[in-house]
């Protein structure tokens, strides 16, 4: 490294640490007079990484606090409710493998149920013109090439990644072997001759800020681990019916965070976001944004590293974990949630479910498990595309959406009511609903970002690395409590 290089790495680091944040530093602070709360083990965020690491030390007779900076618990499972209206905002799935999932259900009588929304059939809407999916190949408005003309747009990202997938190891991604495939998806799939028309359609799937942005081998990475969950077919889409057996959660996928809360001893305290960390003579101390400090002999950072960002860290992270929480790249999801009050593809005579290049990217139209009636539209808008909408509020949003499909489809004017939305990257304690590696990012820090530093222990499913899904937060919340107990 050269010695200019290096001579940013302080001013990274002390960034990261937080001299840009408003809270002054922990040695000035009056509140230090009032006395912190004294417990072994302190854990900031209370999504599933972090209550799974309070559960554990709990259970090893260790006293913990979790504090968390919103005014709920559960992270990125989010589930809306009005009007006798259930939409899953976050996390919603409990793949069969999720072992750590189904068992903290079983042990908190949170049940699963295997119905969930039936998906329908996709009109397609591409360059301007609506199309069934097997007149797709042949359409004039179909501008990739070769074999690629015959892939739907909604499996191209998948399809193509599943056939080139190098490893089948869940764990190979972090091989030495494996890192030349830390470089733009884009640029991957250009080496592949991919078209570039095929790769404007593949980046509505994925699920990043796009593929010139998120790495090749953090894609393979997640699709080794679909895979060894029966994810296999790469003529299936993502989403939808394919081949991987799915659980949800009874009552919202929620209700697992809050009993999972509900049964530690002390009670999560919430609105209370950490602003600094001061690790030294044996203990480390959380200043939170109220002025409060709580001390702990260990310390979980089980928040998203883009919310970390704004904790100053004395003193200051190494290189590999300063690095990670600077770079962090957290894709922005936004849905739209609709009821549909009358039939629109009876009176147009097309598939109900939408999948375009337009602003809105994708609608699904979903049938009830229950009644088996097509009742509910869920608009969907991934990576730099919700990003570009997030300057507004949600129900702004949603007249964008309800005025696109009017346009593009005539029949849906007056079919659909608004429910709900929500946007992840609005949320100003993750911004985004999933982590991704940039490209080189793996091949910089993935090894080393999750390692202790003293009694700081770190968790979150941006450390994933066997599992994804709510069972990575779970794994991390577990290895990060199974740190600190070799060491208590």
């Amino acid at each position: 490294m050269s010695q200019d290089v290096r001579s940013f790495l302080p001013t990274r680091r002390a960034v990261v640490g937080g001299l840009l944040a408003s809270a002054p530093l922990l040695g000035t602070v009056p509140a230090w007079a009032k006395g912190p709360q004294t417990v072994d083990v302190v854990i900031i965020g209370a999504g599933l990484a972090g209550l799974n690491a309070a559960s554990i030390l709990e259970g090893q007779g260790l006293s913990v606090q979790v504090v968390e900076a919103s005014d709920r618990v559960g992270g990125r499972l989010r589930t809306g409710r009005k009007d006798g209206y259930q939409a899953e905002l976050g996390a919603s799935e409990v793949g069969a493998l999720y072992g750590r999932v189904r068992d903290a259900c079983s042990r908190l009588n949170v049940g699963l149920t295997n119905k969930g929304g039936i998906p329908t059939d996709f009109l397609l809407h591409v360059n301007g013109v609506s199309l069934r999916p097997q007149d797709w190949a042949n359409a004039p408005v179909n501008m990739t090439r070769g074999a690629e003309r015959s892939i739907l747009p909604y499996i191209l990202q998948t399809g193509l990644f599943q056939r080139w997938l190098p490893f089948k190891d869940t764990a190979a991604w972090l091989d030495p072997a494996n890192l030349v495939h830390d470089i733009s998806a884009a640029e991957f799939m250009r080496a592949k001759g991919v078209s570039e028309a095929a790769i404007r359609l593949a980046d509505i799937d994925v699920n990043g800020p796009s593929l010139e942005s998120i790495s090749a081998l953090s894609i393979f990475r997640d699709l080794a681990r679909a895979r060894a969950e029966g994810f296999t077919d790469p003529n299936k889409p993502q989403y939808g019916v394919n081949n991987m057996e799915r659980s949800y959660i009874v009552g919202g996928s929620d209700v697992l965070p809050k009993a999972m809360a509900a049964a530690l001893k002390t009670p999560v305290r919430l609105l209370s976001p950490a602003v600094a960390v001061d690790q030294g003579d044996g203990k480390v101390r959380v200043q939170l944004a109220n002025g409060d400090v709580l001390t702990g002999k260990y310390l979980v950072v089980a928040a998203p590293y883009s919310a970390v960002r704004n904790i100053r860290f004395t003193p200051g992270l190494p290189d590999a974990q300063a690095d990670a929480i600077a770079g962090a790249l957290y894709s922005a999801t936004t849905q739209f949630h609709f009821r549909i009050t009358k039939p629109y593809w009876e009176q147009d005579g097309l598939p109900p479910s939408l999948w375009t290049d337009l602003p809105f990217e994708r609608a699904f139209a979903l049938k009830s498990p229950e009644t088996g009636a097509t009742d509910t539209l869920i608009v969907w808008v991934n990576g730099d595309g919700a990003t570009r909408w997030d300057d507004r509020e949600v129900e702004q949003q949603s007249d964008l959406v309800i005025a696109e499909l009017a346009r593009v489809r005539p029949s849906m004017v007056g079919a659909l009511d608004y429910i709900l939305g929500y946007s992840w990257g609005r949320n100003p304690y993750v911004r985004g609903n999933k982590h991704v590696f940039g490209p080189g990012q793996v091949k910089r820090f993935a090894t080393d970002m999750g390692k202790p530093v003293g009694r700081i222990h770190f968790a979150g499913e941006h450390l994933r690395r066997l599992e994804h899904g709510m069972e990575s937060a779970m794994e991390t919340g577990e290895a990060a409590a199974m740190e600190i107990l070799e060491k208590a």
